[in-house]
């Protein structure tokens, strides 16, 4: 199993990245009545979906650092869902909730000296220095 993760870790994270992003868009346009977790803070659910985001989508490409092109594309998610989300009429755009995102980014910048020291999640920085030399 751990051979078949190691072969496939950059397609599995794709396909992770893929459907946690399908995922949150779909929690993030239901009702609030309807959401799950509700006692759960929504700015810690909005750091806790951004640092996750943030680790698939640099696990995705290990050939490439944690750059500004991947908080970019990041946030533009970020800034899609708050816009999808006013124009229900059950939701609103929050610039508070954009906030919270950047601070899972950046959550997941600070602890990546962590991240390295952790398997499984530490291949996705020995794929990078194989894919680079």
């Amino acid at each position: 199993m751990i051979v078949f993760i190691r072969t496939h870790y950059t397609t599995l994270a794709r396909l992770g990245l893929i459907t946690a992003m399908i995922s949150i868009v779909v929690l993030a346009l239901l009702p609030l009545d309807k959401a799950p977790l509700p006692e759960v803070s929504d700015k810690l659910q909005h750091i806790t979906a951004f640092l996750v985001l943030a680790f698939l989508i640099d696990a995705s490409t290990p050939e490439k650092s944690f750059n500004v092109w991947k908080v970019g594309c990041l946030m533009l998610y970020g800034l899609l869902i708050e816009w999808l989300q006013l124009q229900t009429d059950y939701r609103f755009f929050s610039l508070a909730d954009l906030f919270a995102d950047l601070a899972g980014i950046a959550l997941y910048i600070f602890t990546i000296p962590v991240w390295k020291r952790l398997p499984p999640l530490s291949w996705r920085w020995s794929l990078s220095q194989e894919l680079n030399t």
